[in-house]
């Protein structure tokens, strides 16, 4: 999946890679994610133009992932940020090593899960900004069971409608590869003061590591403003540099390869891969001395 001597690649975004680069040993884990833990502190995320509803960092992130195809591996970790208990932001940080043996290259990945614009306000060093112009759709998941009453029995239900979902990613040289589930959820939610009963972020993964291409968002929500009854909505968006195909049921849902709307653009030689919307947005955001 890795592609050589382009200036960003891993399963969901690209990273530099050289012929005849040694490999050297990789910074201590609890370097790395304090790496990573303070470039996702760097952001500050808004709902309102004006600055007034912060969304929340949690610190700690929700996965650690790590990427070893190619000649550097990544180390990246998964955070979210949430509003009244909702996650609003998935996004990750990540880095790695550069033929440089002096250097490390970070990476910021992000995707909306709200469903209005969103105000990031990303930190000067910075080589891009993020600046999604939409949030999220849900749809009603068709043929789901009523929402359960115990808290209990609606993540067995969340884990089953996640398991009805199937997607492959395709690279530019057209080989594919099938995603597959990770069975325990990224992040379980109960957000009453945002409209959802239940929640839970499920992460899809190729067979070339554990960084996620696509993440499945699942939620117990009132169908409509008014009534009471609770229905299971779902959307899945992509986390990832590749063509991707996502099906429910085995029906289509939809595909980047003949929607213009779900494709990314791939800019300055890998540096900035977005899509049109700017929901999903994957970036080099700096370079800096190697850690011990």
């Amino acid at each position: 999946m890795k592609k050589p001597h382009v200036l960003f690649a891993a399963t969901a975004c690209l990273a530099i890679l050289a012929r005849g680069s040694v490999a050297r040993a990789e910074p201590a884990a609890a370097d790395l994610l304090e790496l990573h833990t303070q470039a996702a502190k760097s952001y500050q995320i808004f709902r309102d133009r004006e600055r007034k509803e912060p969304l929340e960092l949690r610190a700690k992130p929700v996965f650690n992932w790590t990427n070893l195809v190619g000649e550097h591996p990544q180390n990246g970790h998964l955070f979210i940020w949430t509003f009244g208990g909702r996650p609003e932001v998935i996004g990750t940080m990540f880095s790695t090593q550069m033929s440089d043996p002096g250097k490390r290259m970070i990476i910021h990945e992000f995707h909306t899960l709200a469903m209005q614009k969103l105000y990031p306000v990303t930190p000067k060093d910075s080589a891009y900004q993020w600046t999604p112009e939409a949030g999220i759709k849900l749809t009603a998941a068709e043929d789901a069971p009523p929402v359960a009453e115990s808290a209990s029995q609606r993540l067995v239900q969340m884990r089953a409608l996640a398991r009805t979902f199937a997607a492959e990613n395709r690279a530019q040289d057209g080989q594919t590869w099938e995603l597959r589930l990770l069975p325990t959820p990224l992040w379980n939610y109960q957000a009453p003061s945002a409209g959802v009963l239940e929640g839970a972020l499920f992460a899809m993964v190729s067979s070339a590591g554990t960084d996620p291409e696509i993440v499945l968002v699942i939620e117990a929500r009132h169908p409509a403003a008014g009534d009471e009854n609770w229905v299971w909505n779902c959307a899945a968006v992509r986390f990832s540099d590749k063509d991707l195909t996502v099906k429910r049921n085995g029906k289509p849902l939809w595909s980047s390869l003949d929607d213009e709307e779900h494709r990314v653009e791939i800019k300055n030689q890998y540096t900035l891969i977005q899509n049109r919307d700017k929901t999903y947005s994957c970036y080099r955001a700096r370079v800096i001395d190697e850690l011990p």
